[in-house]
């Protein structure tokens, strides 16, 4: 029984409660999980995902504080409520799947960087077809989400949610820009964090090989100096991937931890 509910409604409202703040939290969580990384991935199958929400929904709808105790009767009202849920799901899901994208975002860079820019692979998990270093990138830091816990962590952000957002209230828009806002510049920040060796590295390397076209111009840079630039920066992934690793999940779950989670 929901928790703001009183006792002395008769069975039909009680019913008519419990379905209408079941629909509340399912919207909510309906939106996060098409978003979250792991949950809404285009390889996870839609079944699976509306399975997942509902059972989310479920264990939740239980304990959330402050649900409606009767419907609205207005069908604005109700329409106002639903659009704050769902508007509320996506703030935490599109949230953390741009902190996700920092990955994206660094594998790019550091593909122009060594030369594998002109590589693409398949959409799988990014926003778009990316870099082969980006895909592998996010696919590990997927992996580490789900060994480290961290999905669990995303959970207990949604539900500690209904803290920052109580339900069947739209959100404050001053407080969703500023954490629009404080969102994009951490994934900015951390996908610089993780390319910034190679960026340096990088300008080192181009610097040099104009120095040495410029000394004897019949030399073959291009030709010898790209398979020099891949190995090396390979060599450099290789050196520092476990430093990105460990970055990008403590940066995950602070931004986690803004919800409680």
């Amino acid at each position: 029984m929901l928790p703001s509910m009183p006792l002395s409604l008769p069975l039909t409202q009680l019913l008519t409660a419990e379905i209408y703040g079941f629909l509340l939290v399912l919207v909510r969580v309906g939106a996060a999980l098409s978003m979250l990384p792991g949950f809404g991935e285009m390889a996870v199958p839609l079944r699976a995902r509306m399975a997942a929400a509902i059972a989310v929904s479920l264990a939740l709808s239980a304990i959330v504080p402050g649900l409606p105790a009767v419907p609205p009767d207005a069908p604005s009202d109700l329409l106002r409520q639903l659009f704050g849920e769902l508007m509320a799901g996506a703030v935490l899901g599109v949230g953390a799947r741009i902190i996700f994208g920092a990955l994206q975002m660094a594998g790019q860079l550091i593909s122009q960087t060594v030369g594998l820019s002109s590589i693409f692979a398949q959409p799988g998990l990014g926003f778009e077809a990316g870099s082969v270093l980006g895909s592998y990138l996010m696919l590990g830091g997927l992996v580490l989400i789900f060994v480290t816990d961290l999905h669990l962590a995303m959970i207990t952000a949604l539900v500690e949610s209904y803290r920052l957002m109580p339900p069947a209230v739209l959100p404050s828009m001053g407080m969703l820009a500023k954490l629009t806002v404080e969102t994009v510049s951490t994934a900015f920040r951390m996908a610089v964090q993780f390319s910034g060796p190679f960026l340096v590295l990088g300008f080192v390397y181009n610097v040099g090989i104009g120095l040495v076209n410029r000394a004897m111009p019949q030399f073959a840079v291009y030709f010898i100096g790209l398979p020099v630039s891949i190995l090396g920066g390979l060599v450099v992934v290789a050196l520092t991937i476990g430093v990105v690793a460990t970055t990008f999940l403590a940066g995950f779950g602070d931004w986690l931890h803004r919800f409680g989670g």
